[in-house]
């Protein structure tokens, strides 16, 4: 049994599409891991409120997605308070709030592939550690998903 504290996620709402509604391949490990308490997923209320008004949108509808995902997406997550504003700036305000949790809880990963997100994946490693990816590239790199050493 290992000492270490359990790797904090923070999953952005492209992310919760692709695992929720999409049901992309890339998103079985990361489910796998959060059944199995291998992985901490954090939320805050703004994220939830940013789900609400992303999913239910028609252009989703060919993937049938399940109207309980209204309820029952962050049935995994951790909910906490809103973060403080953090030290790097999202050319998005929307999505401000997944760089500042990330970094305010200390998180491994940020999963995404928003494109203004990912332009702090540098910064954001270099200060913190934090990793700003997609679930397909954390795949991809790291094989065995659960090194927070790894790529």
């Amino acid at each position: 049994m290992s000492d270490a504290p359990t790797p904090i996620v923070i999953l952005d709402t492209n992310a919760l599409l692709d695992w929720r509604v999409f049901k992309d391949p890339a998103a079985l490990p990361l489910a796998q891991a959060l059944d199995e308490g291998r992985l901490r997923w954090l939320a805050s209320p703004a994220m939830a409120t940013e789900w609400g008004h992303v999913w239910p949108r028609s252009v989703f509808a060919r993937w049938l997605p399940d109207p309980a995902l209204t309820t029952t997406v962050y049935a995994h997550a951790e909910m906490v308070d809103e973060p403080p504003r953090g030290p790097l700036r999202c050319k998005d305000p929307d999505d401000q709030v997944f760089i500042d949790l990330a970094l305010h809880a200390g998180a491994t990963w940020l999963f995404t592939k928003d494109a203004a997100l990912l332009k702090l994946a540098g910064r954001a490693r270099q200060r913190t550690g934090l990793r700003v990816l997609s679930l397909q590239t954390w795949v991809d790199k790291l094989g065995a998903p659960l090194r927070p050493e790894a790529p």
